[in-house]
């Protein structure tokens, strides 16, 4: 049986960390990886992140049955232009770009005859970036975006979302312009929102010094996303420019109408729309029926001393959690964490056994036990 051969292109956060979780797979796999800078690609290598470095794009594509495009938005055409020629008939190329309405028509037309190209984009990230970041698990139980054509065949989907579950990530379809627009809401959005924030925080810090050192969990977990790289995000805003303005002037609609109320001194209303964003704010990250399985999601208060975290893994060994977060963490205070679960009985047990062992816990949206 011949090998399945997929490329990689591109070998930093997003390219590295699919590299390394298909490295992870049994089978007749072999990953075979390009970046353009040399120094990249040998700690690809040392990493497990790819089987095999290739000397050029070229070399990188030629017999692949899959090509991964992980480079910058601003490159993305000019490294499919490169490689075309090379692409076999049957072939798939994606990519892993965060706009999609751009490339679904300029893609395709410069693909030779029997090679199909599907965007793909992976809902999952980092402020981080580069190989030094990348992790097998980071697409794990992920929502993996695919944006086809109204003329992609069958077994193509059905071999990009096999893809998908290799890396652990959950397939989802969408049209591209669909697609850009819901990631402008929840992707583009809140990175510019953040980046304002910080921006008029510093302002605020120069008049009143101390102001940012005042700042806690709930200013360092919105602002996050803005320590990620300004030229990357540049080129991102840059592809998605009309999704995004629409959604900006929304924001802007929003902010408009606090400010109206407040100026007013019409705290009803500014008590209703805070009200409207809390109940919207208490499904999340639950995943509405049909669109994504649901999670089940308990949140534990912890102690802030060492091992903590380490001990309610512990007490949940025997228990598939699907996703943890840390929500809340003060220094001398404790905190909370997120765990989230596929169903409800492991819910139910895994509540029982933190009870049992002294924890405080809550069921999202339920009350403290």
């Amino acid at each position: 049986m011949s090998q399945y051969r997929i490329g990689i292109i591109g070998l930093g956060l997003i390219g590295g960390s699919l590299g390394m979780a298909l490295c992870r797979q049994p089978g007749n796999l072999r990953v075979v990886g390009y970046d353009s800078e040399p120094a990249t690609g040998q700690e690809a290598l040392a990493r497990q992140g790819v089987h095999e470095i290739a000397v050029s794009l070229e070399s990188v594509v030629r017999g692949a049955d899959l090509v991964v495009v992980a480079v910058p938005v601003g490159k993305i055409e000019q490294v499919v232009a490169e490689i075309a020629s090379a692409l076999a008939p049957g072939a798939i190329i994606t990519d892993v770009a965060s706009t999609k309405g751009r490339f679904a028509k300029v893609i395709p037309p410069l693909l030779p005859p029997g090679v199909h190209y599907v965007g793909g984009h992976p809902m999952a990230g980092s402020e981080q970036s580069g190989i030094a970041a990348a992790d097998p698990f980071l697409f794990q139980n992920a929502v993996y975006l695919l944006t086809p054509g109204s003329e992609t065949p069958p077994q193509v989907l059905a071999a990009l979302e096999q893809f998908i579950g290799m890396v652990g990530g959950l397939p989802l379809q969408l049209a591209p312009e669909e697609h850009d627009l819901m990631v402008a809401v929840v992707s583009h959005l809140p990175h510019l929102s953040a980046a304002a924030l910080v921006n008029v925080a510093a302002e605020f810090n120069q008049r009143y010094p101390g102001t940012l050192a005042l700042a806690a969990g709930g200013f360092h977990d919105t602002t996050r996303v803005a320590m990620g790289s300004p030229v990357l995000w540049r080129e991102i805003f840059a592809s998605n420019r009309a999704s995004l303005l629409r959604v900006l002037k929304a924001m802007h609609g929003e902010l408009a109408a606090f400010i109206a109320a407040l100026s007013a001194g019409e705290m009803a209303e500014v008590e209703a729309r805070l009200e409207r964003a809390t109940v919207i704010r208490r499904e999340l990250p639950a995943r509405k029926k049909g669109f994504l399985t649901l999670l089940y999601e308990l949140v534990v208060v912890i102690e802030d001393r060492p091992g903590t975290i380490a001990e309610v893994i512990d007490i949940l060994k025997e228990i598939n959690i699907k996703d943890i977060e840390i929500l809340r963490v003060r220094e001398g205070e404790g905190g909370t964490l997120r765990l989230a679960f596929e169903d409800e009985n492991a819910l139910k047990n895994a509540d029982q056994l933190l009870r049992a062992r002294g924890f405080m816990t809550q069921v999202r949206g339920g009350e403290k036990r």
